[in-house]
């Protein structure tokens, strides 16, 4: 195997060198006037036009197109290859062409570029009947709409009258691309049913490519493997390499993005390699097998990491060295997944298998740019082929690990299993031993917890008996015995509560007197057991009527009550006031058979208190209200209509 590894890598290294330099090696000058082949236009839809149908020559100083259509054909030279291709020119190239009507029709014919990726590219036809010159302009540069039809070509139109021969000139200027020249001369309709299959071709690759990336993804949404996510970012990659090289993308996505018009092959190539070599890593476990390779790789990440940075900054001296460091970075990816094949890492050798089948292609695509090889299906489309195959050798590369993964985590089921069924025997014999402890330690704890159970319930009921006597007892603290309302001392908190807060707020605070009319006449009529019965039943009169929540009924001493009214005017207290005398007036208090009318006379006060107010002040007016109420005849309300000292009276 070793031997291998070493053929192999001999094998590759070769094939990178003789490729780079068969790619820029020029042209041997040969006689101009014996390779110039003239294109012939009859009936036929199609024709594919070879290296002998073109001249050219790259322009060393500015040129113009008339200029060269006058100039002579030694200015011009052959093509010694197997299509229009000449190699990596760093200045603009021109093209000579020359086609011929030989029908007794004038003929309109389409001149398809089928390589998109230039900057700049210039057609000029001289015509010979009418002596005009023709321009039409195309590339990258150049907004989709400007061309001259948009498509994922560069197309051009050749008139020719009858039996008319023309010149033509095609001027290509590409800073990163390789000049590659495949071209054609259609009829429109013919042109349009290639366009179509080759549509479809592509769709079906690219459908294959996106299924491939959307099933990887939602195992790494579900997995959360890393190897799955770099996976659909490395597909992900590829179809925008292939959008950007096969003009698809320019002309159904970014055509309008002039950036991404000029970039998006080569930013598809970045992206392909670096997470490529993030899946590699990630897939192969290369870290675990070799140190090397590792820091190889993650270098390699480095290089184009660093030339995609510079792409987006606009910096693109790196891009020339895309094609040497494309060769370079697959031959790597081959040597370390070999070795690893070696090495036993069985998901090497599926990887070995799908790069070796991309890069076959890749290298068949990559001689047909350099002209060493024919324009062909195979080679048009060879390299979207080997990239589907690639992704879907790899697609089972990971299907195949996670069937081995899944073996392993059943095999080492079965052993934790067996392990721990031998576990178990050796605990039941303690668990037996101390079964008769436990058993012995379960009843202590029982009856321990009975008798702690009944002194907890003992202490709960003394609990809940002293809640309900202190519950009592407060209630009893603030209730009057005789009427069931707030006694005087809850009635004085209350009070002082609340003028602090109506202070505090800038709101009023109303308080009513209420007095029972002749009560110590009542009590000698009637007795003091009658007396308390009129004292009940004006209290539950009160209690009864519709306050708020926040208002206090107290009985204030006597035959006399107190409702504190927060919030209250002292007119809004005038009204309620006067609603709770008739009400008392309409007592049904019976005493042997008789009614005994009951009346009360309510002195009513209400203001906004001042910090120097205090609640003496408040019962004092709403007591001398009460006093004139009485004077008035009693059976009435009066409100405190007067001004205090430090007090503003509202109502």
């Amino acid at each position: 195997m070793p031997r291998l590894l070493n053929l192999l890598l001999a094998l590759l290294a070769y094939l990178c060198v003789a490729t780079t330099a068969l790619a820029a090696a020029p042209n041997t000058q040969q006689s101009v006037s014996s390779t110039l082949k003239t294109i012939t236009i009859d009936q036929s839809p199609k024709y594919e036009l070879s290296a002998n149908n073109a001249l050219y020559w790259v322009e060393n100083k500015p040129a113009v197109a008339a200029s060269l259509f006058a100039a002579g054909m030694e200015l011009w030279q052959p093509i010694n290859k197997a299509l229009i291709s000449v190699g990596w020119q760093n200045k603009p190239v021109w093209f000579r062409f020359e086609v011929q009507n030989n029908s007794n029709e004038a003929v309109n014919r389409l001149m398809e570029i089928r390589w998109i990726n230039f900057d700049q590219i210039d057609f000029y036809q001289q015509r010979q009947t009418k002596g005009a010159l023709v321009h039409y302009a195309g590339g990258l540069k150049l907004a989709n709409n400007s061309h001259y039809r948009d498509s994922t070509s560069y197309l051009f139109p050749i008139q020719l009258a009858p039996h008319e021969r023309s010149q033509i000139l095609l001027s290509v200027s590409s800073r990163v691309n390789s000049v590659f020249l495949p071209t054609f001369i259609w009829q429109e309709q013919a042109f349009i049913d290639d366009q179509r299959d080759t549509i479809n071709w592509y769709c079906l690759a690219f459908g294959i490519l996106i299924a491939l990336m959307l099933y990887n993804a939602s195992l790494y949404i579900f997995t959360r493997e890393d190897s799955y996510f770099s996976y659909s970012l490395y597909a992900l990659s590829i179809l925008i390499y292939q959008l950007g090289m096969t003009g698809i993308g320019n002309y159904y996505i970014w055509g309008d993005w002039e950036w991404l018009r000029r970039n998006g092959m080569m930013l598809g190539v970045h992206l392909s390699f670096i997470s490529a070599s993030f899946f590699t890593i990630q897939f192969l476990d290369l870290k675990h097998y070799s140190r090397f390779f590792f820091n190889l790789t993650c270098a390699g990440i480095g290089y184009w990491s660093l030339s995609l940075a510079l792409l987006l900054l606009g910096i693109d001296h790196f891009l020339q060295l895309s094609l040497l460091a494309s060769l370079l970075t697959c031959i790597a990816a081959i040597i370390i997944t070999t070795y690893l094949w070696t090495l036993g890492n069985v998901s090497a050798k599926y990887f070995t298998i799908a790069w070796t089948a991309l890069i076959v292609f890749t290298i068949a695509t990559v001689l047909m740019m350099a002209g060493l090889l024919p324009y062909s299906s195979m080679t048009e489309f060879g390299q979207t082929i080997g990239f589907v195959a690639e992704m879907l050798l790899l697609s089972l590369a990971l299907a195949e690990r996670i069937n081995r993964e899944r073996l392993q985590r059943a095999q080492a089921q079965q052993q934790a299993l067996a392990l721990q069924l031998e576990i178990n025997s050796e605990r039941e014999a303690k668990i037996l031993a101390q079964e008769q402890m436990m058993a012995a330690q379960k009843r202590t704890n029982q009856e321990l917890e009975a008798h702690v159970s009944a002194r907890t319930q003992e202490l709960k009921r003394a609990m809940m008996e002293l809640e309900t006597v202190n519950r009592e007892l407060a209630y009893l603290s603030v209730m009057d015995g005789l009427t069931k309302v707030s006694n005087r001392r809850h009635f004085d908190e209350v009070l002082a509560r609340e003028l602090y807060r109506a202070e505090r707020s800038r709101h009023s605070i109303a308080l009513i007197l209420v007095d029972i009319d002749h009560f110590k006449r009542f009590n000698d009529s009637y007795g003091h057991l009658v007396g308390d019965d009129c004292l009940r039943a004006v209290a539950t009169t009160l209690r009864d009527f519709p306050l708020r929540n926040s208002d206090l009924v107290a009985r204030y001493g006597g035959e006399e009550f107190a409702i504190i009214l927060p919030d209250t005017t002292e007119a809004d207290a005038y009204i309620i006031s006067e609603k709770i005398r008739l009400q008392i007036a309409h007592i049904e208090f019976i005493h042997n058979g008789k009614r005994i009318p009951v009346t009360a006379s309510l002195g009513v006060a209400g203001m906004v208190p001042t910090p120097s107010f205090t609640p003496n002040q408040l019962i004092e007016a709403a007591d001398s209200a009460l006093y004139r109420a009485k004077d008035q005849g009693r059976n009435c309300s009066v409100a405190a209509m007067q001004m205090f000292d430090g007090v503003v009276r509202l109502g």
